[in-house]
């Protein structure tokens, strides 16, 4: 809309309200008795006031005065002005929001970067802000952070790192310009949805995660307060596949391996619950995929003090 519409409605309107005023000023004569009028009005319209006729031509002239309106406006081009409105108002909401934070807990945001060429990747990273903010879980088997000293994000031991940075909010791989993966941290873990994308921009896969956990994982606990987790059965789109996860009451690991279509595959450890030299047990081998029906192979043992008391030479393809 122009600036000269815009006054020219301004003083329309301006108008048309001094217009309805005026003509709602009630006389200044006396009530008269009006004995021959006995059909309507007070005290059976023997009091008259000498606005009935007045009352009913403001209100004729009210909803012409709405429809003008109207139609004046539009002739403006402004239409649909309370959807509008609406939609500002939620526009504006939504702009309010903080983009600092992350399941109400601070964030920072980082800039990773490096390769060259065609493999140039940048990563677009959020972390903690604040370090009495983190709170890592006993159960995660793998924590993300960025390292400051690669300027990327890493998943290797946080122990006693005190450059570690722990990733929390949205995550974008970006490679030669293309996006090849996003998702979601929280606390280290995958969280929410993820996807990763072809170099046509295609989508590859999209798997929705929990706190670290696939979403819809089976969840068993040692205790009735569920703070103790005691094994976590994958569950990928309505079939068991997956890592599973088995853990003692102190939340120390006690198993995991893969599972592909609830038949283990690939290599499957077990752990003491304490060890002096590490907790490793067995280490197990099993067939590539739920087709391999060929028995699983013990390829390692050791003590509760870490020594090697059995280990399988025998060479695999």
């Amino acid at each position: 809309m122009g600036i000269r519409n815009l006054f020219v409605l301004l003083f329309w309107l301006m108008g048309a309200i001094a217009y309805g005023q005026n003509n709602a000023i009630t006389s200044n004569k006396k009530p008269v008795i009006d004995t021959t009028v006995k059909s309507k009005g007070i005290l059976g319209g023997r009091l008259s006031t000498g606005l009935e006729n007045n009352v009913d031509k403001i209100k004729q002239e009210s909803a012409d005065w709405k429809k003008e309106s109207r139609a004046f406006i539009e002739e403006l081009g402004i239409k649909d002005i309370g959807v509008k409105a609406s939609i500002a108002s939620r526009k504006i909401k939504k702009k309010l929001v903080a983009k600092d934070e992350y399941v109400n807990i601070k964030t920072d945001r980082r800039l990773g970067q490096y390769g060259s060429g065609n493999r140039s990747t940048v990563e677009e990273i959020n972390v903690v802000k604040f370090v009495e903010d983190e709170s890592l879980s006993t159960y995660a088997q793998e924590i993300w952070w960025f390292d400051p000293n690669q300027s990327r994000i890493v998943n290797s031991s946080i122990k006693d790192n005190k450059t570690a940075q722990i990733c929390h909010g949205p995550f974008k791989k970006i490679v030669n310009n293309v996006i090849v993966e996003q998702g979601f941290f929280y606390m280290g873990t995958k969280d929410g949805r993820w996807e990763t994308f072809g170099p046509e921009n295609e989508l590859e896969t999209k798997v929705y995660y929990e706190r670290g956990f696939l979403a819809g994982s089976s969840i068993t606990y040692h205790d009735d307060t569920k703070k103790k987790i005691k094994q976590v059965i994958p569950n990928f789109y309505g079939k068991t596949r997956g890592n599973y996860l088995s853990f003692y009451p102190s939340g120390n690991l006690k198993e995991d391996g893969k599972l592909d279509d609830s038949v283990r595959i690939g290599r499957w450890r077990e752990y003491y619950e304490f060890g002096t030299g590490g907790r490793l047990k067995k280490e197990w081998r099993y067939g590539k995929d739920k087709f391999d029906a060929s028995e699983p192979i013990l390829m390692v043992e050791r003590d509760s003090q870490g020594k090697i008391i059995y280990q399988n030479n025998q060479k695999f393809d």
